[in-house]
């Protein structure tokens, strides 16, 4: 048996096996933390910030935290280091906004909406990993709250 294979047929398959790789390795880093220059693997989740039914646009923040950095980018994409303690509190701190269980940037439990609203404080978190959501769900622990990578959290007055 004789098999005769061009010089563009092997083109073809070095493009596709290379293509192929790559789409393979970017699926894999993209499922998995990374690993900051100096630091431990850093972890990703998205915090929305609704105060009286409007979305607020989060500042651009960093901040250090032990083991790495906490970043907030205009995406509202946190980053922060896997490997340490980090609150949500600690991500309201870096963006030097107020963030209790009972007031949210300068909004108090009193009435500060209007009449349609609760006027009080609110958390929920759900996830989001590799093309998947559930639900958000309320959690109770306001300031001390530890995200986890892929987390959808948020936070509002209304």
């Amino acid at each position: 048996m004789n098999i005769d294979i061009t010089r563009q047929q092997i083109a073809v398959i070095f493009i596709v096996i290379l293509f192929g790789g790559s789409v393979i390795v970017y699926a894999i880093s993209a499922a998995f933390p990374e690993a900051g220059e100096g630091t431990g693997p850093v972890g990703r989740f998205f915090l929305e910030v609704r105060i009286c039914g409007e979305d607020i646009e989060l500042p651009a923040a960093e901040a250090e935290e032990d083991g790495g950095y906490i970043t907030v980018d205009a995406d509202n994409t946190v980053s922060f280091p896997l490997e340490s303690d980090t609150t949500l509190g600690d991500v309201f701190d870096a963006m030097n906004m107020t963030f209790t269980s009972t007031e949210l940037m300068g909004y108090e439990n009193n009435n500060m909406c209007n009449t349609t609203y609760s006027n009080e404080v609110g958390v929920s978190r759900g996830r989001a990993v590799e093309g998947m959501e559930e639900p958000l769900r309320p959690i109770d622990q306001y300031r001390n709250y530890m995200p986890e990578h892929g987390d959808h959290i948020m936070v509002r007055y209304d």
